[in-house]
């Protein structure tokens, strides 16, 4: 009986333990699965949704517009926290609404969620509590036009965001479409342009004319009629020349053009221009201002955000006079010259039709004369910094050096004009954005800008493309889209290596073997690429050489007939059949001097071409052989001897003759005649500059008194008859 009990104690001990251990199994599922439950729901779910519902309908209800306090520095608005209200609301509102639905913190910002995103991640807030940080930092939501944003923590460790109409205004698009709705006739607002229909422009002292773009606030200067919408920095850059001195000034660089051959002042030209006209001055212009050069590279290297809403648009830089009294005369002489670009900067004119007070301040003229009252009715002023000037676009008329700069110093508001190349006035880029350019949200003041849909301008991509040149090697034109210059990420790789980054719309490789290359274009989030092989046949490298030679009597000249499929880099020469060489570099000929005549050289020719092939060939040359002179004499008295040298005198061998003690005589034909009147002897040479040789011929005069025909005329002696000369003859041979 106890071996049965104690087995059965056993046993039930074994059950119960197993049991046990299944029981906590599940338990700890179940908290796991309670846990992710609950975790799945603390973000969004149906009840936060519906009580944060609850706190935007009653704001709209009530027309709480809480957009109007949000601004750069601090993008929300406290609207409740820990039991307590921090707005302008009701008390029934914060103890009926807010305490019932347990909620800890709630904060209303723009639809828009990048701005609130990038604020809890930079700064520290004991408003908004870590764990409502990370989760506004999840949130991944398009901006909605026209919406505001709650988010909110409860106390019950859940979290919620929604959007809904925070105003009952007409839409952002809207507000921004060139209509007589949206419109005003006086003080700051959108006015019709007077000059051109179906274009809008923004005056007054402080219109709703503020646009984020590149993530910094710009304003709006006008609707253009193409649809495109032109913006300015709302706050210039740092000080900077419009033109560089010395950068046009043809001495130093030839690169200034007739319009502005000398630069010590800077050019007032904005781009290059084959005929720019200004007034009576006239001319090239070959280079880019400085400032256009850095705002259209540098500067525009900068923007990354809104990028692909830049286009190249057309910008008025013709001069005008200062002192004009009609802006619309003004207006016509800014377009006597245009400049097609991305960024520039804006014209006089622009900045006096900004002014809402037209009687005053309505051309250049009155805006000089009431500069007072003009500065406080126009925006743009605004953006020049205190005590500092600020550059336009302009020229003046009949000057190349000097440009229109708004000043904020000596004389706040006026218009005036200074050297391009003086360098303390400070800039405001300006461009064009695309007519495809969305608003999706905003009023337009400086605490809740417009906003532009990053979706709403696509560049598309275009595949690349190829041409090739050559045999071998062979030069691949890779050509990109435009965008690549600024806008897009282009690139190429040869053969799988790493790729190369274009920032131009070509790209030139080479290939010396067959290959592949791979170009690319890609905007961030798609990218195209198209791939070319390259083939490139061998070439017979070998070289077909073939010699001749001339020889003189010292002197052999080897030329070298050589062909290949690659450049010949070098020619050698031997003269003793290959034991020495003489280098030749790249001249196929060569001239051995010095040599004896008569002999055998074994000529040997030694090619090299760029592949490092080589080819030789020899030949057997032997030197000319020359002769001494020789003589003849013929007659009694005188007695003529010629000397007969043998051929080449005056080319290639020198000949000469010297008659007893008189001075050489250079002979250049194959005889030479020389006279003795009595007896002597005559020397002739022959040389090649190597070798030389010579004869003598010795003249003897012996006469007979019958042998003379005696003639005074002939002999010069003073005798009446023959005798008399043959005795005198005799005395001189004697």
């Amino acid at each position: 009986m106890k071996n049965e009990k104690g087995f059965l104690l056993a046993e039930a001990l074994i059950v119960s333990t197993f049991v046990l251990t299944i029981l906590i199994i599940l338990f700890i599922q179940f908290s796991n699965l309670t846990n992710n439950y609950k975790n799945s729901y603390s973000h969004n779910n149906v009840e936060s949704i519906y009580d944060l519902s609850s706190v935007a309908n009653y704001l709209t209800t009530n027309r709480y517009d809480l957009s109007e306090y949000l601004t750069v520095e601090k993008p929300y608005v406290l609207v409740y926290k820990d039991n307590e209200c921090n707005i302008n609301l009701t008390d029934n509102f914060c103890q009926t609404i807010m305490k019932q639905m347990g909620a800890k913190t709630v904060i209303y910002t723009n639809s828009d969620v990048k701005a609130i995103q990038y604020y809890v991640n930079n700064n520290e807030d004991n408003n908004i509590g870590q764990k409502l940080r990370e989760f506004i930092s999840k949130i991944d939501a398009k901006p909605i036009q026209n919406k505001g944003r709650l988010f909110a923590e409860f106390n019950n460790g859940t979290f919620s965001t929604i959007a809904f109409d925070s105003d009952n205004q007409n839409s952002a698009s809207s507000s921004l479409e060139c209509t007589p709705d949206n419109v005003v006739t006086s003080g700051s607002g959108m006015y019709f342009d007077d000059t051109e229909d179906g274009k809008c422009i923004f005056k007054g002292a402080n219109p709703n004319n503020y646009i984020r773009f590149n993530d910094e606030l710009w304003r709006i200067i006008s609707l253009e009629k193409d649809g495109t919408i032109k913006i300015i920095r709302s706050s210039a850059e740092s000080a900077n020349a419009f033109d560089t001195a010395g950068q046009r000034d043809q001495a130093s660089n030839g690169a200034g053009g007739t319009y502005c051959a000398s630069g010590n002042n800077g050019c007032n030209a904005w781009g290059i221009n084959n005929n720019y006209i200004n007034g009576y001055i006239s001319g090239t212009v070959l280079k880019d201002a400085s400032l256009n050069t850095y705002l259209n590279n540098t500067y525009l290297n900068k923007i990354t955000t809104n990028k692909a809403n830049i286009i190249n648009h057309a910008w008025y830089v013709g001069a005008i006079n200062a002192n004009n009294g009609d802006i619309k005369n003004q207006m016509t002489d800014e377009k006597t010259s245009q400049w097609n670009g991305k960024i520039g900067l804006i014209t006089v004119s622009e900045f006096i039709r900004a002014n809402s007070n037209n009687n005053q301040c309505g051309s250049l003229s009155l805006n000089n004369n009431n500069t007072s009252s003009c500065i406080n009715t126009n925006w743009i002023y605004s953006i020049i910094p205190e005590n500092s000037n600020m550059w336009t676009i302009t020229p003046t008329l009949d000057n190349n050096n000097q440009v229109f700069i708004i000043s904020k110093d000596q004389k706040p508001g006026s218009i005036n004009y200074t050297n391009a190349s003086i360098n303390t006035s400070f800039v405001a880029p300006s461009l064009y954005l695309s007519e495809q350019t969305v608003i999706t949200g905003g009023t337009g003041t400086k605490e809740d800008p417009y906003l532009i849909d990053m979706e709403s301008v696509k560049i598309e991509l275009i595949e690349p493309t190829f041409t090739e040149e050559g045999i071998n090697p062979k030069t691949i034109t890779i050509h990109f889209q435009e965008e690549c210059k600024d806008t897009l990420s282009c690139t190429y790789q040869m053969n799988g290596q790493a790729p190369v980054t274009v920032k131009s719309t070509e790209a030139q490789v080479q290939f010396t073997e067959s290959g592949t290359i791979l170009a690319t274009v890609s905007d961030g989030e798609s990218m195209l690429s198209n791939s070319y092989d390259v083939n490139i046949e061998p070439i017979n490298d070998s070289i077909t050489l073939n010699i001749s030679t001339s020889a003189t009597s010292h002197s052999i000249t080897v030329v070298a007939n050589a062909s290949s499929n690659f450049d010949i880099t070098k020619y050698e020469y031997s003269l003793d059949g290959g034991k020495n060489w003489v280098n030749g570099g790249t001249k196929n000929t060569y001239t051995f001097n010095n040599l004896n005549q008569g002999t055998t050289y074994n000529i040997m020719v030694r090619v090299t071409n760029e592949k490092n092939v080589q080819q030789t060939s020899n030949k057997n040359v032997t030197t000319s052989v020359f002769t001494v002179p020789t003589f003849k004499d013929e007659g009694i008295y005188p007695r003529t001897v010629t000397i007969t040298y043998p051929d080449g005198c005056g080319s290639s061998i020198t000949c000469y003759y010297q008659k007893d003690n008189e001075p050489a005589t250079e002979v250049k034909e194959k005889t030479a005649t020389v006279i003795f009147y009595y007896h002597g002897s005559v020397v002739a040479t022959v040389t090649d500059g190597t070798n030389t040789l010579s004869s003598t011929y010795q003249v003897q005069i012996k006469l007979r008194a019958i042998d003379l025909e005696y003639d005074n005329s002939k002999t010069g002696l003073k005798c009446e008859d023959a005798q008399c000369a043959l005795d005198e003859i005799k005395k001189l041979l004697n």
